[in-house]
């Protein structure tokens, strides 16, 4: 039998709720078959922490890039060389989490909109995978996707999917990847719960998206890399196949999307 190992594609471990303990976080993730983590840069006018945890351990990798919550709070919102040399770092693995969000307010379209536009240029010219938050905002970020992919082609993870399935089709006719953290385990997620058995099984991976949305039956509680054993074992169910095959398969996903994850394993070897 293959040995389970997963990796969760997507958290915050720079956050309050987890930096202070990080050492039992990764101890506890390890006991989940969680091997490596990849901590999400929300902010580059904070970057530095997140950078300083990938060199401290050797599990944690890190993107570049600006939340979109935080476009019109970062001084470095656009900069796009910034993003280009910080990408340079070997634990670096992917530019994001940028993205459009509308669910607090549209007050910020435009400084959303020019900061995701400048992540997709770095993806674009790093060949790094670009992670994608989109939430309430389906109908621009189909149009932005499918308008920039035009002007070249990029990778892209659909982060914390809890879209409609014409974005969940966008994302995979461009030959995205498409990532699932606990909202898929709750009763209220019917909708993606049948976008996630129908994402084919090499282009599905899992996250956390922790401190947040722990998987039930842990809901409501701090969430950590952990948990992602049990999006897993959920997801699996779901799609009525064997937990050990699919944790395979997001495994391979993840080293396949994030190919600096693979590079710095085999160098480690």
């Amino acid at each position: 039998m293959t040995e389970v190992k997963l990796i969760d594609t997507h958290a915050h471990l720079d956050f309050p709720e987890l930096c202070p303990r990080i050492t039992d976080v990764l101890s506890d993730a390890k006991k989940n078959k969680v091997t490596d983590v990849v901590t999400i840069s929300t902010h580059l006018d904070k970057i530095n922490t997140i950078i300083d945890l990938s060199k401290q351990y050797s599990e944690i990798f890190f993107t570049v890039g600006v939340h979109p919550n935080n476009a019109h709070k970062d001084s470095n919102y656009k900069n796009g060389n910034m993003m280009i040399d910080i990408s340079k770092n070997n634990k670096c693995v992917g530019i994001g989490e940028g993205g459009l969000d509308y669910f607090y307010s549209m007050e910020f379209v435009d400084y959303q909109k020019e900061s995701f536009i400048t992540q997709i240029n770095v993806a674009r010219d790093t060949k790094l995978p670009l992670i994608i938050h989109s939430r309430n905002a389906d109908k621009d970020m189909i149009d932005i996707l499918t308008s920039e992919f035009k002007n070249g082609s990029f990778k892209a993870i659909l982060h914390c999917f809890s879209s409609g399935s014409e974005l969940a089709k966008c994302g995979l006719d461009l030959n995205f990847f498409i990532s699932f953290s606990g909202i898929v385990t709750f009763n209220s997620a019917k909708q993606i719960q049948e976008i996630a058995k129908d994402v084919p099984l090499d282009k599905i991976l899992i996250e956390t998206d922790s401190p947040y949305l722990s998987p039930s039956p842990y809901r409501g509680s701090i969430n950590e890399p952990k948990n992602c054993f049990y999006t897993a074992k959920f997801i699996s169910e779901l799609k009525n196949i064997e937990f050990e095959e699919f944790a395979e398969n997001t495994y391979r996903n993840s080293l396949n999307i994030y190919q600096k994850i693979r590079q710095w394993k085999t160098n480690e070897n």
